[in-house]
């Protein structure tokens, strides 16, 4: 004997007897009642939704809550508004998916469903799970007059209702929602929609029909919408505000698996640093100001350690093992920094130190290209090292040229460094690792209290820029720069940052560079015919202890 349905699973597979107007007023009477909710919502899932392999659809706690509230009325029949903030990779834009679905399932008679999002790529993410959800089940797909796909994307109902998606961008100035009035409106990515053109286009659009007003997204600059519908107690009786973490993304509930475990997001943490933007805002969903700090003050100085800078004034002291010398070449009035890391090797975590740093400022030859060729040249050697990164980003190709020839004849790995910018950026990159080193404890710097002054001098300036530099973020079109701000500079953080790439990020230096000759002109005066080339380095320093060519030069 078949076991009978319960009536709600009746009334879903559309076996009960109902017409469409009386799901519509079955659905109402549940979106006043949590519980009921949530066993409709529970019931549909399991009725006609299918996860990537083809199980019954089972939601993580984070994504029901979603979907709840996204499908919930008012007690006091005001407008549904909602303020979601939740981490990266967490499911969120599938459970809106799951949300819109039902809406259209139980409204199915003339009703607009519009999903904007900042880019074409964002609208289309929430629509194609939409697609899915119907085109997978026989009976939800039955519901469906047409898909289309190109030219004003749609799913249109039988019924008439409509679920359309569209960007929000300054290249389109919101001409899609313009004239619009949904009765169910999505913002994906809320955060990154320019503010002017969401309140010019998106707000008057719910007006008329106090359709429910779903802003989903992660967190970026406080110089925006969402942050206003979140915090400003302007909104507070306007908005729900629902604000998720990583630790709520972890926790699986029912479903069968979480996107990520906690010793992911702890592994994560610490490869980015907790203090960072990107920890912050991506996973812990906090807004941050435009303009904030790379580094966080204390932990800065929570590098400081018992030991002494390396000199290089003629006794012959050598770095050691393991050093890397990374230069930033000043340009216009910016100093260029020498600073060199040695590493040492654990069974735990390998450490880097800061056992060398020079300033070449405008007063010192830091104009002088020749003699800056030969001072790094000179730091390298003296030091031992084996490796020279230098930033080549904008300087003349003879500068990196003649320094790689340099390393060649030397036995020393030459790198060449080109900063990057954006989001993706080798620059962004970098510091995000150079912040996770920070928190991790693995970088060394000399305690400039044990220092002679000249050299606690350096180590001062190092501290101040480190501290001093900042992360600016344009929210609406997601860019962002590190820098010093205006009037100061960040020549020690680059050059650290650069070093400390060399130190921990790249693999060790096992190979043996072998030099290279090459060959030049020879001058007139030489006996040989003109126009023929001798095997005289173009670029050629020895590995004896350097000297200073020029006096007052600001190093150690």
């Amino acid at each position: 004997m078949t076991k009978p349905k319960s009536p709600l699973k009746s009334l879903l597979t559309g076996k009960g007897g109902l017409d469409s107007r009386s799901l519509e007023n079955i659905f109402k009477s549940c979106r006043r009642d949590k519980e009921k909710m949530r066993k409709l919502l529970r019931a549909f899932c399991t009725t006609y939704l299918i996860d990537g392999k083809q199980r019954p659809l089972k939601l993580r706690p984070l994504q029901e809550d979603i979907v709840l509230e996204c499908l919930m009325e008012r007690d006091d029949g005001k407008q549904t508004k909602l303020a979601i903030l939740a981490p990266r990779g967490s499911g969120k834009s599938f459970a809106l998916s799951v949300a819109v679905t039902i809406y259209m399932f139980f409204n199915r008679f003339r009703d607009l469903v519009f999903i904007l999002a900042p880019t074409e790529d964002q609208a289309a993410l929430i629509f194609n799970y939409c697609y899915r959800h119907f085109a997978d089940n026989p009976f939800l797909n039955g519901l469906v007059k047409n898909y289309r796909f190109h030219n004003k994307p749609n799913i249109t109902l039988k019924g008439g209702t409509i679920m359309r998606r569209a960007p929000l961008a300054p290249s389109n100035q919101g001409q899609a929602i313009r004239g619009q009035h949904p009765t169910f409106l999505v913002v994906d990515e809320s955060p990154l929609i320019d503010d002017k053109l969401f309140i010019d286009n998106v707000e008057p659009s719910i007006v008329a029909n106090k359709a429910p007003f779903i802003n989903l997204g992660t967190p970026k600059s406080k110089d925006n919408h969402m942050y206003k519908y979140l915090y400003d107690d302007g909104y507070a009786d306007t908005f729900k505000r629902l604000h998720y973490t990583w630790r709520d993304a972890v926790n699986k509930g029912e479903a069968y698996s979480a996107p990520y475990t906690d010793e992911e997001m702890l592994d994560k943490m610490m490869e980015w640093g907790e203090d960072s933007i990107h920890w912050r805002t991506e996973y812990e969903c906090e807004f941050v100001e435009s303009v904030s700090n790379v580094f966080n003050a204390e932990k800065i100085k929570r590098c400081y350690d018992d030991y002494k800078l390396t000199r290089l004034d003629g006794d012959g002291q050598s770095g050691g093992s393991n050093i890397n010398v990374s230069v930033d070449i000043g340009k216009s009035v910016n100093s260029t920094v020498i600073s060199a890391w040695s590493l040492d090797k654990s069974d735990k975590e390998n450490i880097a130190r800061l056992i060398y740093v020079e300033e070449i400022n405008p007063r010192t030859g830091g104009h002088d290209i020749p003699y800056q060729r030969k001072r790094i040249m000179d730091v390298a050697l003296g030091l031992g090292a084996t490796r020279l990164i230098v930033d080549c980003t904008g300087i003349g190709g003879a500068v990196e040229h003649d320094l790689r020839i340099g390393c060649l004849d030397a036995n020393i790995h030459f790198v060449a460094f080109v900063f990057t910018g954006g989001p993706k950026g080798t620059k962004t990159q970098m510091y995000r690792d150079f912040q996770s080193y920070i928190q991790q404890g693995r970088v060394k710097v000399p305690n400039p209290e044990n220092l002679h002054a000249d050299e606690a001098k350096l180590i001062h300036k190092w501290t101040r820029e480190h501290i001093d530099l900042e992360y600016t973020m344009d929210a609406a079109d997601k860019t962002e720069k590190i820098s010093a701000p205006n009037g100061k500079h960040d020549d020690y953080c680059d050059s650290s940052a650069m070093g400390l790439h060399a130190t921990l990020s790249m693999l060790p230096m096992t190979g043996n560079y072998g030099s290279s000759v090459i060959s030049r002109p020879i001058n007139r005066n030489n006996k040989t015919d003109a126009g023929t080339y001798s095997k005289r380095p173009l670029f050629a320093t020895t590995r004896r202890n350097p000297r200073l060519l020029k006096q007052s030069l600001r190093g150690i």
